[in-house]
C-alpha cells in the first residue's frame, strides 16, 4: 500500500522541511539519473541504497524528524528529499492514484493522535500555555496555517490529518508545542469558518472604566473648543492618558492619543503635514475601540482591539532584513514614502521611511521616484532598501512596526530575490490564503494597528491580462496562482509616478510569463482580491530582477518598449464610496476649528452633507448627520446654547464615518 504521507508531500513542503537549494539538487540528480536507486516498500517501510554509498530509510508511522539517513547531517537531508522524490516518481509510474488533499480543519486531530506524537510531560506544557491565553490566527485551506501573534511563530500543516508532518518557524525540534496548541486553537475555530482569530484567554479582561471615561471627556473639550481655541498646553492631557493605556495594557489607545497629540502640535506650528482629515480618522478610531473595549464581548478578541504586551518599543539586536519593495501614501500636503523589509530571523516584517511635505517653493512637486532615491540609512535609498538586504547591529522597533534604525552600524548589499525562503504568514500559500484571511478580518479600526497588518508576499503562476483603466486611472493585471485562484493586481497611474506606472505596464505586457512573486498591500473589492503592489520578481533570465512600481525612475527600471500611459483625466465619480471620505474630512474640519466657532456657513455646508447622505439612500448615518447638523444651527439662534449635545453627536458621527470608509 502507498504512502499517503509521502505521496502528499509537495516540493514547497519538501523545501520546508529542509530547503530549496537541496529539492533543486536532488531533482536535478533524479533527472540526469546519477547516482541510480534500490527502493523497498515492506509494510510501510521505505529504504533507498544510492549508487553513491548512502542509505536512506523512512520507517513506517515515523515523522520527518525520525527519517534516517548514513550520511553526516543531522536534519533532513538531500538524500532524504531526493529519497522522497525518487518514491513519489516510482509510485506514479505504476498508476498508483494521486493523493487529493483540498482544505482540511487540523482541529480534526484527536487527543489519541497529538499523544503519540509528544511526551506526556511536554504536551502538558503546552496545554498550561495555552490556557494562560494568546491571540492565535487560523486559516483551514490545504495546507492549514496558525500563526501566534505574541509568540509570532506560525505552523503551516502539510498533510491532512496528520501532526507529525508539520513546519514551524519556532526552534523547538519538531513536532513542537506550537503545533499542539494549534490543534486545541482550531477546535475553537467555528466549523463553518475558513479563517479567524481565537483568543484562549479563559477569563475576561478587566474593563478601564475610569480612563475610558477620562479619554471620551477630554475628546469632547477637544471638540468644543476645537485646536484653534486649544493651546499647546492642551496636548498635556492627551500625553497623560497615552501614559495611562500604556500601563493599563490598551496599547492601540495609546498610540491613537499620541498620534492625536502629534497633529495637534503640527496644527500648532502650522506644519504643511498637518491634515484634519487625519484628525477625524484618529478620533473615529479613538471613539470605537473605546466603545468595544468597555463592552468586552467576544465578537473580537480583545487582544486585538488593546493590544498585547510584545506591541511595544522593542530593543533589536544584530538582523538581517530582506527588503520587499517601497510603497507612497498620498497625504494632503505631504508623501510619505515607505520601504517594507522582513527580518530573516524572526520573520517580522517593518516599515522605514519618512515623510515628506510638498514646499510651496517647489514649482511642480517632486516625482515619486526622486523621492525614493532619499538616502535614509547610512547613506542608502529607500529604493536601494527596498530592492537590498540591510545587515544592521541595532534599532528599534515600534508597537507599529515602524523600523527606527537610530545611529547603529548598518550595510545594504543586493538581495537574490529568492521569496521562497521568506517566513510565513507575510509568505503566503496562495491567493485563497490571504482571501481567507481577510474575509474573516475584522474592520481596521478593530484590528491590529500595525503598518504591516495587510502586507502579503504571494506566489505567482501566471499573468492573464494586463492593461491601462482610464476610468479609475491605474494599471491593472489578472493574476492566477498555482492554485487557480485569481487576483487583481492594481497600482494607480499619477504625474508624479508616472515612470512607474509605464514600467509595470511595460514588464507586465512584455515578461509577464516570468512574474513569480507579488508584495503589497491587499484588500477585498467585495469577493476580489486587489493587490497594491510594492515590488514585482521575475524570474526571466540568470538571475532574478525586481521592479518597485511606485518609485521606479532609473533607466534599468523602465523597460524600452513602455508606452506612454494617457494623460491623467477626471476619475468617474462614485458617489456613495466617495462619501464616507469627505464626511470626515468635514469633522476632521469641524473639529480643527472647534464647536463654539461654527458660523452660518458652516451650519449650510452641514445641512447639505446630510442632504447628500439622505439622497444617497445612507438613511441611518443621514439621521445622525442631520441630528449634528440640526444642533449647529441651534447655536444661532440660542443665547445660552450648550455645546455637549452637539460634541456628544460629533462624535458618534466620527465614529460612523471611519467603521463607513473602513467597510467602503
Amino acid at each position: 500500500m502507498a504512502r499517503d504521507d509521502l505521496l502528499a508531500l509537495t516540493d514547497d513542503d519538501l523545501a520546508a522541511l529542509s530547503n530549496r537549494g537541496n529539492v533543486k539538487r536532488a531533482q536535478r540528480e533524479l533527472d540526469e539519473g546519477t547516482p541510480t536507486v534500490e527502493l523497498e516498500e515492506t509494510g510501510g517501510n521505505v529504504s533507498a541504497r544510492w549508487s553513491d554509498g548512502v542509505e536512506c530509510r523512512i520507517a513506517a508511522g515515523a515523522s520527518p524528524a525520525e527519517a534516517r539517513c548514513t550520511c553526516r547531517a543531522t536534519t533532513f537531508c538531500r538524500h532524504l528529499v531526493r529519497t522522497v522524490l525518487a518514491y513519489r516518481r516510482a509510485v506514479a509510474t505504476e498508476a498508483a492514484p494521486a493523493v487529493a488533499q483540498g482544505p482540511w480543519d487540523p482541529g480534526a486531530i484527536d487527543d489519541e493522535r497529538l499523544a503519540a506524537a509528544y511526551r506526556k510531560q511536554a504536551l502538558a506544557k503546552a496545554r498550561k500555555r495555552f490556557e494562560q491565553g494568546m491571540l492565535v490566527e487560523l486559516v483551514r485551506s490545504a495546507k492549514p496555517t496558525a500563526h501566534f501573534d505574541e509568540e509570532g511563530a506560525t505552523v503551516r500543516f502539510l498533510v491532512s490529518g496528520d501532526p507529525r508532518y508539520t513546519h514551524c518557524d519556532c526552534e523547538e525540534p519538531a513536532p513542537c508545542r506550537h503545533v499542539a496548541m494549534a490543534v486545541w486553537a482550531f477546535r475553537r475555530l467555528a466549523p463553518e469558518r475558513a479563517a479567524g482569530m481565537i483568543s484562549t484567554h479563559t477569563e475576561p479582561l478587566p474593563i478601564p472604566a475610569p480612563l475610558l471615561d477620562d479619554v471620551e471627556k477630554t475628546l469632547q473639550r477637544l471638540g468644543e473648543e476645537g485646536f484653534s481655541g486649544t493651546p499647546a498646553v492642551g496636548r498635556d492631557p492627551l500625553r497623560r492618558l497615552e501614559s495611562r493605556a500604556r500601563d493599563g495594557g490598551l496599547i492601540w489607545i495609546a498610540d491613537l492619543l499620541a498620534e492625536l497629540a502629534q497633529s495637534h502640535e503640527r496644527y500648532a506650528k502650522h506644519d504643511a503635514r498637518f491634515a484634519p482629515f487625519r484628525v477625524a480618522e484618529l478620533l473615529g478610531e479613538l471613539l470605537i475601540r473605546c466603545d468595544a473595549v468597555r463592552s468586552n464581548t467576544d465578537a473580537v478578541p480583545q487582544l486585538l482591539i488593546r493590544g498585547n504586551r510584545h506591541d511595544r518599543l522593542t530593543a533589536m539586536g544584530q538582523s538581517r532584513m530582506i527588503g520587499l519593495g517601497c510603497g507612497v501614501r498620498v497625504l494632503r500636503r505631504a508623501v510619505e514614502v515607505n520601504a517594507y523589509l522582513q527580518d530573516a530571523d524572526t520573520g517580522t516584517v517593518v516599515v522605514v521611511g519618512r515623510e515628506f511635505a510638498d514646499l510651496e517653493a517647489d514649482a511642480e512637486p517632486r516625482p515619486f521616484g526622486r523621492l525614493g532615491q532619499t538616502h535614509l540609512v547610512k547613506g542608502t535609498s529607500l529604493a536601494a532598501l527596498g530592492a537590498g538586504q540591510l545587515l544592521i547591529q541595532g534599532g528599534r522597533r515600534a508597537a507599529n512596526r515602524r523600523f527606527l534604525p537610530g545611529r547603529a552600524r548598518a550595510v545594504v548589499h543586493p538581495q537574490n530575490f529568492a521569496w521562497e525562503k521568506l517566513r510565513a504568514p507575510v509568505l503566503a500559500e496562495d491567493f485563497g490564503e490571504v482571501r481567507a484571511r481577510l474575509a474573516s478580518a475584522p474592520p481596521a479600526s478593530l484590528r491590529a494597528r500595525r503598518l504591516t497588518e495587510d502586507f502579503h508576499v504571494c506566489p505567482v503562476a501566471a499573468v492573464e491580462s494586463a492593461g491601462f483603466d482610464a476610468v479609475d486611472q491605474a494599471v491593472e493585471a489578472a493574476l492566477g496562482d498555482g492554485s487557480r485562484n485569481r487576483a487583481m493586481l492594481w497600482h494607480p497611474y499619477s504625474a508624479r509616478g508616472k515612470e512607474g506606472a509605464e514600467a509595470t505596464l511595460a514588464a507586465l505586457g512584455a515578461r509577464g510569463d516570468s512574474l513569480r512573486f507579488v508584495a503589497g498591500r491587499v484588500r477585498l473589492r467585495g469577493s476580489e482580491l486587489v493587490i497594491h503592489p510594492t515590488c514585482l520578481v521575475f524570474d526571466d533570465g540568470p538571475a532574478r530582477t525586481a521592479l518597485q512600481p511606485w518609485v521606479a525612475s532609473s533607466p534599468s527600471e523602465i523597460a524600452s518598449t513602455s508606452a506612454a500611459l494617457p494623460g491623467s483625466v477626471d476619475r468617474a465619480a462614485d458617489p456613495i464610496g466617495d462619501y464616507p471620505r469627505q464626511l470626515l474630512e468635514a469633522v476632521g474640519e469641524l473639529v480643527v476649528g472647534g464647536l463654539r466657532s461654527v458660523d452660518a456657513a458652516t451650519v449650510s455646508r452641514w445641512r447639505e452633507i446630510a442632504r447628500s447622505a439622505e439622497a444617497l439612500g445612507l438613511t441611518r448615518l443621514a439621521d445622525h448627520v442631520g441630528g449634528l447638523a440640526g444642533s449647529l444651527e441651534a447655536k444661532l439662534s440660542t443665547p445660552r446654547w450648550q455645546a455637549r449635545a452637539a460634541c456628544a453627536s460629533l462624535l458618534r458621527v466620527s465614529a460612523l464615518a471611519r467603521l463607513a470608509v473602513d467597510l467602503a
